[in-house]
C-alpha cells in the first residue's frame, strides 16, 4: 500500500474514532435536569445554598455530632421516629431502593440521614438498630429536644406530638421532605412526597455530578 494512503487511511480511521468517542462520551454523560424536570420529580431548590442552624445532637454510635459533621457528602435528612408505623418505613425503604438505582448507574450515592422527632424513646441504640435495619450505611441522631428543633427549624422541618388513643400513648406528627445537603453542610433544596425510587435517583445524580 502507498505510504501516503495509509496515512490517510490511518488518520481518517483516527478521526471517526474520536469523533465516535466524542459522541458515547456525550450520550452516556448524566444528563442535568431542568428546573421544570427537577419539579415535575418534587424535587425544589433554593437559587442559593441556605446555613444550617448550629447543634448538638448524638449520633447512632453515641458520638457528639454537631453542624460541622454534616460536611464532606452530599446528604439525604429524613426527620422521622422508629415507632412510625408508616410514613418513615416507606421513605427509607424507597430511599434505600433510589441508591441501588444509582449504583446500578455507577453513580456514587448520597449518605442518607434520618434525624429523630421521638427523643424520649429512640436512644442512639433504638436509632442505630431502626436505620441499619433499611442499609447499614444510613446513620441517624437523636438528642435533647430543643437541639433537634434547632436543626429542624433551619431545613423547615416542623413536627410535634399527638395524643393517642390509650391514655399515656401518643404518636409524632413531623414534616416527611426529604431534605437534600451539599458537601459543604448547606441545604440546598427538598425533595417531597409521595416519594419515588427513580425520581430520588435521578435528581440526586444530577444535583451530585453538576
Amino acid at each position: 500500500m502507498d505510504k501516503g494512503v495509509r496515512n490517510t487511511l490511518l488518520w481518517t480511521l483516527g478521526f471517526i474514532a474520536l469523533v465516535l468517542g466524542l459522541f458515547l462520551a456525550n450520550f452516556l454523560a448524566p444528563r442535568q435536569l431542568t428546573e421544570a424536570q427537577y419539579r415535575e420529580m418534587g424535587y425544589f431548590g433554593f437559587p442559593r445554598p441556605r446555613e444550617v442552624a448550629e447543634f448538638q445532637l448524638i449520633s447512632e454510635e453515641g458520638e457528639a455530632v454537631n453542624r460541622a459533621s454534616l460536611a464532606g457528602d452530599w446528604t439525604l435528612v429524613f426527620f422521622g421516629f422508629t415507632f412510625c408505623p408508616d410514613v418513615c418505613p416507606t421513605t427509607l425503604a424507597v430511599t434505600n431502593q433510589a441508591l441501588a438505582n444509582m449504583s446500578q448507574r455507577g453513580a456514587a450515592p448520597p449518605q442518607v440521614l434520618m434525624v429523630t422527632v421521638d427523643p424520649e424513646r429512640d436512644t442512639p441504640e433504638q436509632i442505630k438498630a431502626y436505620v441499619e435495619a433499611f442499609n447499614p450505611a444510613f446513620t441517624g441522631y437523636t438528642g435533647e429536644f430543643d437541639e433537634l428543633v434547632k436543626f429542624a427549624t433551619s431545613v423547615n422541618v416542623a413536627f410535634g406530638k399527638v395524643p393517642g388513643a390509650e391514655p399515656g400513648t401518643y404518636t409524632m406528627d413531623h414534616t416527611a421532605n426529604l431534605i437534600v445537603l451539599n458537601p459543604a453542610g448547606h441545604y440546598v433544596g427538598f425533595i417531597k412526597q409521595p416519594h419515588r425510587a427513580e425520581a430520588i435517583a435521578e435528581v440526586m445524580t444530577s444535583l451530585m455530578q453538576h
